[in-house]
């Protein structure tokens, strides 16, 4: 049986051979790439708060009677005035909003706050319900997606 061989040497091939190579110079030192989608995902949390939603999309619950009351009043926390809206989510002194960080350590990206009631507010606890203001949309994924082509050059 009469039979063909075709050797293929993927380093002749120099689209894939250039991709490859930036491959595994991203692998080598991402903290480039990482740095800019933390930059990304800070951003995003930063419009979830004005849209009121979680990364999913969900409407962040409102916040109750009592605490609307007690916000308008002036007396929610220590640091609390009175607000014009009390109404609104997770803004009273705007130090969660303000204070979400990513820093990048090594080959790992954190995004968070380092304010002692964000889990409370990630998660809910205690009566409070779940406000998620940290994560991943599918918005975001997508803007990923077009950032680590950029740095591969795809």
């Amino acid at each position: 049986m009469a039979g063909a061989i075709i050797e293929l040497d993927l380093r002749q091939l120099a689209d894939l051979s250039a991709a490859i190579a930036r491959y595994e110079q991203l692998v080598a030192a991402p903290e480039p790439l990482l740095d800019t989608i933390g930059q990304l995902l800070a951003n995003s949390t930063e419009k979830r708060f004005d849209e009121r939603t979680a990364p999913d999309g969900t409407p962040w619950a409102p916040v109750s009677e009592d605490y609307a009351r007690r916000k308008q009043a002036g007396r929610a926390t220590k640091r609390s005035a009175v607000v014009s809206d009390p109404g609104q989510v997770l803004e009273l002194t705007l130090d969660l909003r303000r204070l979400v960080r990513h820093q990048v350590v090594g080959d790992e990206l954190l995004v968070g706050s380092d304010r002692p009631y964000a889990a409370t507010h990630q998660f809910g606890r205690g009566g409070i319900p779940a406000r998620p203001f940290l994560g991943v949309s599918p918005e975001d994924e997508r803007e990923i997606g077009q950032i680590v082509r950029h740095y591969l050059q795809l």
